[in-house]
């Protein structure tokens, strides 16, 4: 059963124009971060969405959450569509559905104390019968996260980048959401603590059984902590599938690229790992190219990819891609069966 269900979503923001361009009366300009993606996230199970920076995946995290807007398209949460709910109702939603963000010292209030900040959430929601209750409550939360209760009284100043990203931790399930949105929530630590936190999160997912969109542009850790993953690029989907899908036998050129940019801890496979590099850069989305969005980069291009944009479709595996390349060897290999 799917929790999360968006559908033909777009969001697209308005470029700021000069003011000779708006005496002018030139068109207005848009930055397309989302292009018309659909995606369903099942009950219990981890997503993850990765791509090169601007490919849209922060963009649709927070659409998610509905903490931005999207320009079409619709959420659904739980059955229920809440693309058109109100404030009143979206915040009675927001329990069930949190967020952890990148950078834990901009997520946290400096002049707030960390048991005030964890404290917020069950203040809204009316968690909690007395004070000492919440209390308690964030002191276990505190210790779920291997840190020490007695750092309720502290400043995130005082913490380190590790110890910080555990309270955001801590502050987005003292809920215990249905759904946590995590958005690149250890691109900003070390390996090691990066390590300790991704199995901290596979810990407190299996515990408290949630259902998560990992957002990272890491593929490496999606191996450890995703069921399936999705690919970005330019505001579209390239290819869905499973881990061993995307790990095993990746199928668009784009995925093989960032597969192959994964770094090898054995320096004698890393030497004699074939590496993919996309030439040149990503193109501006606020005027993508036409056809296959990444056919300037793309070192199999023809020129069906120039203009025709291709579809997501299945193959027989239960994967989803977008590659010309693809639809043009089935056609082959049907036509030999």
């Amino acid at each position: 059963m799917s929790l999360v269900r968006l559908q033909d979503i777009r969001k697209y923001f308005p470029v700021k124009r000069s003011i000779g361009e708006v005496l002018l009366r030139t068109s207005q300009s848009f930055v397309k971060a989302v292009d018309g993606i659909s995606f369903e996230i099942k009950a219990g199970e981890t997503f993850g969405l990765v791509g090169e920076s601007g490919s849209g995946k922060t963009t649709t995290g927070r659409i998610v959450l509905r903490l931005i807007e999207p320009t079409e398209g619709t959420i659904e949460f739980d059955g229920k569509d809440i693309t058109k709910l109100g404030s009143d109702e979206m915040r009675k939603l927001r329990k069930d559905m949190q967020i952890i963000f990148q950078d834990p010292m901009a997520a946290l209030n400096p002049y707030m104390k960390i048991g005030d900040a964890i404290k917020h959430g069950l203040d809204i929601h009316n968690i909690g019968n007395t004070q000492s209750e919440r209390k308690k409550l964030i002191c276990e939360m505190l210790e779920r996260v291997n840190l020490q209760a007695d750092l309720y009284d502290r400043y995130p100043h005082e913490l380190s980048g590790g110890q910080r990203q555990r309270i955001v931790i801590a502050r987005a399930l003292i809920l215990r959401p249905k759904f946590v949105v995590a958005d690149e929530a250890l691109a900003m630590l070390d390996v090691s603590v990066r390590s300790q936190l991704l199995q901290l999160l596979i810990e407190l997912k299996k515990e408290m059984n949630l259902t998560f969109l990992f957002i990272t542009h890491d593929l490496a850790t999606t191996k450890y902590m995703c069921n399936r993953i999705g690919v970005m690029y330019l505001g579209k989907f390239v290819e869905i599938g499973t881990y061993q899908h995307i790990y095993e036998s990746p199928m668009h050129p784009y995925t093989k690229a960032l597969i192959s940019a994964i770094p090898e801890p054995d320096p004698k496979i890393m030497e004699s790992k074939k590496r993919l590099i996309p030439e040149g850069e990503v193109p501006n989305p606020i005027n993508p190219p036409s056809g296959c969005r990444f056919h300037p980069r793309c070192p199999y291009v023809m020129d069906v990819c120039k203009n025709v944009e291709p579809p997501l479709v299945k193959s027989p595996d239960d994967r989803l891609i977008a590659c010309h390349l693809y639809t043009e060897k089935s056609a082959v290999q049907q036509q030999d069966s």
